[in-house]
């Protein structure tokens, strides 16, 4: 396939509007009159969430974390280790795919990705000084390549980035987009279950806002990805192939086992609200969706109905809202009134 290429910085004969999602561009940014209206409405709503970690209380949360069990402790240390590292590598992924799109409102959109990430990776930092001694700190920080099953795990889901990195393509392109897809809307939401859990016994609930803020935010990155993948096939229909389809099952597939092989790693000694039989239809559950929003045939059979429907209520920012944005993954069109989110 097709090697895709990036235009120089000084570009004067590009063309001032973009033919296509990626191709030939000037990178003016020029958001009146953009040829996707959908990206500039989301670059408006991602940047209006501006938020600071800073200003969440934890004192409450160091009290009560030392009154949770040696295992509630490492399972949330343990999920504090693997999201700073998803964080921290979205932190530059985004970055990269902007050298590749022509549309500078998508890059927009990518850019302020990037920016919230760094905010989330605060976040975390901001718990873990908040919460632990420096020690513990430290050996939380390097999880993400000390722990064997960690490791391995980082290992293959970068796979899909560096893929693309090494030789740029549109189907490249697709599949990286398919892979952030899995990370914001399976491991994140997997790992948020961790924490929301705890806040349903009504402990840890200034962590519990924390991560409420960062799952709005993943909201739009993941629907941003959706709709990257939904506007490359309008405009790339040959490149989605059934063989593309039947690959992306098997990355869901990959990616929920793994997920569950981690979290029931994590929970072995023992963690209320979350045992194996529950991780494993919540996380089969989130890998259908993910798929059924692309139009993609789920592959878990029985993961019809989500296991934990609490967690929606107790994850969202406002009450009333809780359901909202599952049905909008599906149901997403570019004419989507991002003020709804």
């Amino acid at each position: 396939m097709e090697r895709l290429t990036r235009s120089p910085l000084f570009h004067p004969d590009g063309p001032r509007r973009p033919q296509g999602l990626v191709g030939e561009t000037t990178y003016l940014l020029e958001l009146t009159g953009c040829r996707y209206p959908w990206a500039d409405r989301l670059y408006r709503k991602m940047r209006d969430l501006y938020w600071k970690p800073d200003d969440v209380n934890l004192v409450a949360d160091h009290a009560q974390f030392a009154q949770l069990t040696p295992g509630e402790q490492e399972t949330f240390l343990n999920t504090l280790g693997f999201l700073i590292y998803l964080d921290s590598i979205q932190a530059q992924n985004p970055a990269w795919l902007t050298q590749y799109m022509a549309a500078p409102e998508v890059s927009a959109c990518l850019l302020t990705q990037a920016f919230f990430e760094t905010i989330h990776a605060q976040s975390y930092d901001h718990l873990l000084s908040s919460l632990v001694d420096g020690h513990t700190r430290e050996r939380v920080y390097r999880l993400w390549r000390d722990h064997p099953v960690l490791a391995e795990r980082n290992r293959t889901l970068v796979e899909p980035y560096e893929a693309f990195y090494r030789h740029p393509t549109l189907e490249g392109l697709a599949t990286l987009c398919f892979a952030d897809v899995l990370l914001e809307g399976l491991y994140f939401w997997s790992g948020f279950s961790v924490f929301l859990t705890l806040a349903s016994r009504h402990l840890m609930t200034g962590t519990a806002q924390l991560i409420r803020q960062i799952r709005r935010d993943e909201q739009h990155h993941l629907a941003l990805y959706i709709q990257l993948i939904r506007t490359l096939r309008a405009e790339a229909p040959d490149v989605f192939t059934d063989d593309l389809a039947a690959g992306w099952q098997s990355l869901a597939i990959d990616a929920a086992r793994r997920e569950i092989a981690w979290m029931c790693e994590i929970t072995r000694q023992g963690f209320e609200g979350l045992s194996p039989e529950t991780i494993a239809a919540y996380v089969e559950w989130l890998a259908n969706q993910r798929l059924e929003a692309l139009g993609i045939a789920p592959v878990f059979p029985a993961a019809t109905h989500h296991p934990l429907p609490w967690l929606e209520r107790l994850g969202e920012m406002n009450a009333g809202k809780a359901d909202f944005f599952e049905q909008a993954v599906v149901n997403y069109q570019d004419d989507l009134d991002f003020s709804q989110i």
